[in-house]
């Protein structure tokens, strides 16, 4: 079997391979456009890794790496039918990571996630050094909505750098406790935030704008001038904004058109602004506009905006230690997720950490939607 970067040779054989085991269904457009898979192909921050047997593409994983925070993301795994349960994705997942560590700057953090309509994929990345952080339900819809696991290779030099001196929203402890089990982050303080001293503003009438190509200039704009809160969302580009009409405030998202999938990625905003406000008429502007889960992520050094946060419906789903590096320090983040949708298990299969982390995010989301009488049911 071969290994190798994807050339521009392979992009119809990539877009067959996908389609052959999706039929067509398949919600990230980089996979069947030729144009954005030559892109991916081309770019430095982009690795596309195949396998070939018999001159046939088999096999498939991509990798995105960010050299300022020496992070990469490996997504879009995919094996063809026939050649299944032969350990095909296992040999080719290790060979990119290896690739990963010797042609890069360096690699502090890998993450995935996996699908769990089976446990083969949970499996694989547990074989590999991948460990469980977190889970995201409904996040994806190919025939059915899908619930997926996140887990990351956090490397001794990450935990190295990795910032401890702070105090865990206590609302995320029990989430916290089960990462620490399978991470070991040592233990932490928790606080309940204080109230605010200040009268709250209110982000009063918003509005969403889709127009991708002014919303990614607009947002690189801001980012350069460093006029952005928790910009942070690695490998996400802005395609839709919520805006007021004094561009005060400039929520920027992005909102895959397939599968209604959508990540908030950071905004322009004034001081004491209501940020539970903020959320829950964001929420109801994204949904509106075809979203049908959100996901966001805050550091977690960071209680007030937290609570604010879970105030607006937001579960959390996920811990992230040692994610962003901001001069040579690694900073924690909590993912938080929303879904419109009528959670449906059934076809779930998950495997060790995986079953509490859906169990944490279910009893939150008990006590979070249900009338506390229904609780006692």
């Amino acid at each position: 079997m071969e290994q190798r970067l994807a050339t521009d040779g392979d992009i119809f054989g990539i877009s067959q391979l996908y389609f052959d085991v999706y039929e067509g269904t398949y919600p990230d457009p980089l996979m069947k456009d030729f144009a954005l898979i030559k892109k991916f192909i081309a770019s430095k921050e982009g690795f596309w890794f195949i396998a070939k047997e018999n001159g046939s593409i088999i096999g498939s994983v991509l990798a995105a790496y960010d050299q300022e925070n020496l992070i990469a993301k490996a997504f879009g795994a995919v094996v063809l039918n026939d050649y299944r349960g032969h350990g095909i994705m296992e040999e080719l997942l290790a060979f990119s990571i290896e690739y990963l560590k010797k042609n890069t700057a360096g690699v502090d953090v890998i993450y995935s996630t996996t699908r769990t309509v089976n446990e083969a994929a949970q499996t694989l990345t547990e074989k590999l050094g991948f460990k469980k952080i977190g889970i995201f339900p409904n996040a994806h819809r190919t025939n059915d909505y899908e619930t997926h696991c996140l887990a990351a290779i956090i490397t001794p030099s990450a935990m190295e750098k990795r910032r401890k001196n702070y105090k865990l929203h206590h609302q995320i402890e029990s989430l916290y406790k089960v990462v620490d089990s399978e991470v070991g982050l040592g233990p932490m303080e928790t606080i309940v935030p204080e109230k605010p001293t200040k009268e709250l503003q209110s982000p009063g009438e918003l509005e969403v704008l889709q127009s991708p190509k002014f919303v990614a200039y607009r947002y690189e704009s801001l980012k350069k001038h460093n006029k952005l809160e928790f910009e942070f969302f690695p490998f996400h580009k802005p395609n839709l904004m919520i805006i007021s009409p004094d561009q005060s405030i400039e929520l920027f998202c992005h909102l895959s058109p397939v599968d209604g999938y959508c990540v908030i990625i950071g905004g322009k905003m004034p001081g004491y602004l209501n940020f539970t406000e903020l959320f829950l008429t964001s929420n109801r502007l994204l949904r509106d506009a075809g979203a049908r889960y959100i996901e966001v992520i805050i550091r977690a050094d960071r209680p007030k905006i937290i609570e604010s946060v879970i105030k607006s419906k937001f579960i959390p789903c996920g811990f992230f230690p040692a994610f962003q590096m901001v001069n040579n320090q690694r900073h924690d983040f909590l993912v938080l997720s929303r879904s419109f949708e009528v959670f449906d298990f059934q076809n779930v299969k998950l495997k060790g950490l995986n079953q509490v982390y859906l169990e944490e995010y279910f009893k939150a989301w008990k006590t979070m939607a249900l009338n506390p009488k229904l609780l006692e049911i």
